[in-house]
């Protein structure tokens, strides 16, 4: 009786957000929502139906809110209107019903809609492996589902725990588009193999400390056929958590890579100095992701400045 009560409030989504909740700690969750909710205040942002570069964000219920701020952020700061697709890694109705008040022209690919067909076609390719291995966890839609879905020659990945602070000229394509793939620099060593054991096993020794978070790739460095051989490997999968991000290395430094400037940073210490582009505030609850990168922007005035550039359209 009581393990047949404890699987039903697993899986009863007002449960698992009160324990969340409880695990975050009431007062912090607080005041994360006080400072979450001033961005519902803004004008949805428009953006382009099709073009060479677009932005892919995966994103669910417990950060979708996050993500307006991402979004928002991204493409006030850029000034370009890059269509947006965003990819369900678990959003509620309502959750998505609000991304799409705040971007009205984004695609959305559904997590039912995309397990039945990327699955298929990885299978039709003869990509066995490839397609037991995005079923082992959410965030391979990143790595699979990102680019089987695109026809641009592009890809900006935005992960939904950064905020943009200035103009990110890196990630907007020039004419004639750049000749390699940019990524951020991690603040610490996350790949599933070490860098000799890596160079060893595929002939491929990449810069250590990619983060796949925040990138703009060029859609044909995304090569399918070697991400099965990779695959092969057992180790590389072991830790299902880092696959991703050592694959994008790997393919990434085959077709050429380099990393965003320090003024785009992962974790850290607190503190924001006046050339950040952005930053990332990974982890589990990361409270400074709502105490001090969105309060800074709202001690700046930001929600009044979107809010004055929405009325002037």
């Amino acid at each position: 009786m009581i393990a047949t009560v404890r699987r039903t409030l697993r899986g009863w989504v007002p449960w698992l957000q009160f324990q969340e909740l409880r695990r975050e700690g009431f007062r912090v969750a607080g005041r994360r929502i006080r400072n979450q909710n001033p961005i519902f205040q803004t004008p949805p942002v428009r953006t382009a139906s099709a073009g060479p570069v677009e932005v892919r964000v995966l994103t669910w219920r417990r950060d979708w809110v996050n993500l307006v701020w991402a979004l928002k952020t991204f493409y006030h700061f850029a000034g370009v209107d890059y269509p947006l697709i965003i990819h369900d890694g678990g959003l509620l109705p309502r959750q998505l019903n609000q991304l799409l008040v705040h971007f009205p022209d984004a695609r959305f690919v559904p997590a039912a809609e995309a397990d039945d067909r990327y699955p298929a076609e990885l299978r039709r390719r003869g990509l066995s492996r490839s397609a037991e291995y995005r079923g082992r966890n959410v965030t391979t839609r990143k790595l699979f589902d990102f680019y089987l879905d695109s026809t641009a020659d592009y890809v900006v990945t935005i992960d939904s725990d950064i905020i943009f602070f200035r103009r990110p000229d890196e990630l907007i394509v020039p004419p004639g588009g750049w000749s390699h793939n940019w990524y951020n620099r991690d603040c610490d060593y996350w790949y599933s193999l070490s860098l000799d054991e890596l160079e060893v096993a595929f002939g491929v020794k990449p810069p250590p400390c990619v983060n796949s978070g925040l990138a703009l790739v060029r859609r044909e460095s995304i090569g399918l056929t070697a991400i099965e051989r990779y695959l092969g490997h057992p180790k590389l999968f072991a830790d299902a958590w880092v696959t991703e991000q050592t694959i994008h290395a790997l393919l990434s430094t085959s077709f050429g890579l380099m990393f965003l400037p320090d003024s785009y940073r992962v974790g850290g210490p607190p503190g924001l100095t006046p050339d950040l582009v952005c930053k990332h505030y990974p982890g589990m609850f990361r409270p400074l992701l709502y105490t001090e990168g969105m309060r800074h922007l709202l001690d700046v005035g930001l929600i009044d400045v979107l809010a004055r550039q929405g009325a002037l359209r």
